[in-house]
């Protein structure tokens, strides 16, 4: 989780000088100290980067998005809570402009597709709704979380969670279009840290499939999409739903 290995190198370093401890005090007449998982956490205190965890609960209204930063790939959830109102869009967890825009590419589109997508066509007009990403002192923006800002707010207005273990990432466009975004890599192994089942990506990163680890290939499910309908139907299964290339 950090971006160099200096404090790993302390880190080691560390539990090397409580074995030489050990050794001294005479603690070690079973044998040599073994440095496993549950001696090291006894040794260097409580786990200073915890685990990347989903909420074992779906909740209506929450989504899953992947982001890229310079020490790696974090999973974001993303909550949309909506409350009686005339139809305001508010934003918080310190967001940039390009991820605001893309709550509000999101709400656009549920606007136009609110038949196809069996949720009341007149929603915008006595809502007012609130997306919020928590960790709020940790800056955000990219248009990378477009298609988890919609699913969110489509899990909201269903009143229906997501399938549990869904992680997805790539920009919507006002068209329902999903475009490629960058930091696939970093992405998928945040989701595969935060065990998820199953990754939605945009069909134009299947290319840096070639970057993804073996391994993770073969214990994650990885969903190429186009189109937002796409990303709609991984999320809920049983929404029916026509992508716009199969309608044409």
């Amino acid at each position: 989780r950090e971006a160099g290995v200096r404090e790993l190198e302390r880190r080691i370093a560390q539990v090397c000088r409580k074995a030489a401890q050990k050794v001294v005090a005479g603690d070690l007449a079973d044998g040599p100290l073994r440095a496993d998982a549950e001696t090291v956490a006894s040794m260097l205190g409580p786990h200073a980067h915890p685990d990347l965890q989903t909420d074992p609960h779906p909740r209506p209204g929450v989504a899953i998005g992947l982001a890229w930063t310079p020490a790696g790939g974090e999973i974001l959830h993303i909550e949309t809570s909506i409350m009686k109102g005339g139809g305001q869009l508010q934003t918080t967890g310190q967001l940039g402009e390009v991820m605001k825009e893309s709550a509000q590419a999101s709400y656009t589109y549920l606007r136009a597709h609110a038949e196809t997508l069996e949720i009341p066509p007149d929603f915008n007009t006595n809502h007012d709704f609130h997306v919020h990403v928590p960790e709020g002192a940790t800056p955000k923006d990219g248009p990378s979380a477009g298609v988890a800002i919609a699913v969110s707010m489509l899990s909201a207005l269903r009143q229906e969670a997501p399938v549990t273990g869904v992680a997805m990432t790539g920009e919507i466009t006002l068209r329902g279009r999903v475009l490629e975004v960058g930091g696939v890599k970093e992405k998928v192994l945040a989701a595969h840290r935060a065990r998820c089942a199953t990754v939605v990506l945009p069909k134009d990163n299947e290319k840096d499939m070639v970057e993804i680890p073996k391994e993770l290939k073969e214990e994650l499910t990885f969903v190429f999409v186009e189109e937002v309908d796409e990303v709609f139907r991984a999320a809920f299964p049983a929404l029916g739903l026509r992508t716009a290339k199969a309608a044409e």
